[in-house]
Formats: structure tokens, sequence, C-alpha cells
């Protein structure tokens, strides 16, 4: 599993994915000054010719110079070339939208405060959330303050083009695992997999929806409506690149079963698993871990996570070939 992944899903709290995500991007950039540099330049942000140093903070604290109410942009970028400075407000967002009158307040604060020679706020975001600058601008009376949208498929695309690291891969891994590295330009893979989907959907819900889906329900007890089941495996295959059937238990613990696009096997076919999961709050974990390593013990069951303290845990049935359920 990808570190930050795994990271986010070990950690005790309820991290908002958004924030996990600013402190991964500013540290990398606060550790990369020549990354930053160049992203800058990239996003036609700044002519940055002259810029010896820049420092980077997080959620730090500022005052609306009107109200008295404390903003916290996501990352603040301080630029300096030994005579002056330039100010950057950046506001991310993955799976969410702007608060009310989010980017005006911080145009307002940037515009309020003095020392600075160029001001820009940007707002990036992971979806399509068109913002007009002069909606966004409309209280800056001088033109002291700027306005850039941008998304973070382009940064995803940036980092590409700069020199590999192990902190930039495992970045973009993220990224991709959280749709932030999607763009609108379909490549010729692409439009081939977009040409066979519909057949391929067809495929899977011939082998899910008659007597497997029997055959589930009959054994774990939970029965839900075709249209319920349906769409859950659609939304599945968007967000976790798997098409399946889920059940859960009342003590917190799900079975699915069904297709998963990743990892594929060997021969590059999608694979077939009946996953058993049980979630980190579950009151029975300790027990449901326990029957978990007893049968990893006497079958070719794969244990994941079951030494891991607040980790989802699961027994993941070895890869079926996809043809099994002929």
């Amino acid at each position: 599993m990808a570190l930050f992944k795994q990271l986010l899903r070990l950690h005790k709290g309820n991290i908002p994915l958004e924030d996990f995500f600013t402190e991964i991007v500013a540290y990398f950039l606060s550790e990369n000054k020549e990354v930053l540099f160049s992203w800058l330049q990239y996003s036609h942000l700044l002519k940055l010719g002259d810029h010896l140093d820049a420092h980077i903070t997080t959620q730090k604290t500022y005052k609306h110079p009107i109200r008295g109410d404390e903003k916290r942009p996501d990352i603040v970028v301080e630029l300096s070339n030994g005579d002056g400075y330039d100010l950057i407000f950046i506001e991310s967002k993955v799976g969410s939208s702007e608060g009310y009158n989010q980017l005006s307040d911080y145009a307002e604060i940037l515009d309020s405060l003095p020392g600075y020679r160029h001001k820009i706020l940007v707002y990036i975001t992971r979806d399509f959330d068109p913002k007009k600058e002069s909606v966004v601008l409309q209280s800056i009376v001088n033109d002291n303050v700027r306005f850039k949208q941008l998304r973070w498929h382009q940064f995803y695309q940036f980092l590409n083009t700069q020199k590999s690291s192990e902190l930039n891969q495992e970045i973009t891994t993220f990224m991709q695992e959280h749709r932030m590295a999607q763009n609108n330009q379909f490549s010729s893979v692409d439009i081939l997999a977009l040409a066979n989907f519909p057949s391929a959907l067809k495929l899977m819900e011939e082998v899910m929806w008659g007597k497997v889906l029997h055959n589930f329900e009959e054994i774990l007890g939970e029965r839900k409506s075709l249209e319920f089941r349906k769409r859950r495996a659609l939304q599945n295959i968007q967000w976790h690149g798997r098409y399946i059937l889920a059940s859960w238990m009342p003590d917190k613990w799900v079975c699915f079963i069904g297709f998963f696009t990743k990892p594929v096997d060997s021969s590059g076919y999608p694979t077939v698993r009946l996953v058993l999961e049980v979630d980190p709050k579950s009151p029975k974990r300790q027990e449901i871990l326990n029957e978990f390593r007893q049968i990893s013990s006497n079958s070719n069951w794969n244990p994941y996570n079951l030494d891991t303290p607040n980790a989802w845990s699961s027994k993941d049935k070895k890869p079926l070939r996809l043809f099994i359920f002929r």
C-alpha cells in the first residue's frame, strides 16, 4: 500500500483529506524550494528570476480587517529576494467546495497586509468549481491583489515533469488514488477503455446479478434492492476500481465479492476476489481478528493488517481468474 494512504488510514483521529494533503504538499514544497519556484513559474503565478528564498506555513491565522474574525488559509507562501517580499495564499479543495465568502475574505485580508510587492490568492481544486475574479475581488479597490484558479491535475502534470524522487512518487500515487490526476485530455488507452466499457459492464452484470447475488444474500442474510446494489457497484468501480457486492454485519465487519481492476493478475486480466474486512471501531474487533488468523493459518486466504492497531484489517481470498463464475 502507498505510504500516505497507509498513514491516513492508521491515524486515530478523523483527518479531513484536504488537511492531510495540504500538509503533504506544503512539506514537499518547503523542502524543495527549486520545485516550488518552478511550479510558480509553470502556473504563471509569478516571474521568479530574483527570488532567493521562500517560507511556507499551513493554517496560519489572520484576522479579517473589518469583522475581526479569524481566518486560516490552507497554505501561505512568503517569497523574498533580499530587498522585497511577495505573499501567496493558497486555498485547497479536494472533496468540498468554497465556504461562504471564503475567497473574498482571503482577498480582503491580503489587501490589508502591508509591505508586499505582489499579493496573490490561489484557489486550487480537484473538481470543477469555477469562480469569477470580479466577484472574488469585488471589494478590492486597488490592483494589489491577484486571483488565480488552478486544478490539482495540473499540479500532478507538473510533478511528472520534475526530477523523480521517492517523495514525489508517493505524492503522485496518492493523487492518483484520490482522483486528483485526471485531466480533460483523452489518451489512446482512455478511448480504448471507454469503447470497451459497455461490453465489460454487461459481462460483470451477467456474472454478478444472477446466481452470485442469490447465493450471496442467501448466505449473509442481507437483502437489498437490485437498483441499490448496482448503484453501489458503479460507485465502487469509480472510487476504488472494484465492481462488488457488499454486505455489512452488525458488529462492523463486511463481506464483499466481485471484480477488482487494481491490481490485475500477471496475465493483465481483472481478478475476482472474496474479502472479509473489519472496521477498526468494531466492538468485537479482537474476536474477529482471532477468527481471521485461524482461517488464514488453515487455508489460502491472504491476511492484511491483522497486527496493525487502528487499521482496517481483512482476509482476502487469493485472486481467482476472471472466468471462475462460468
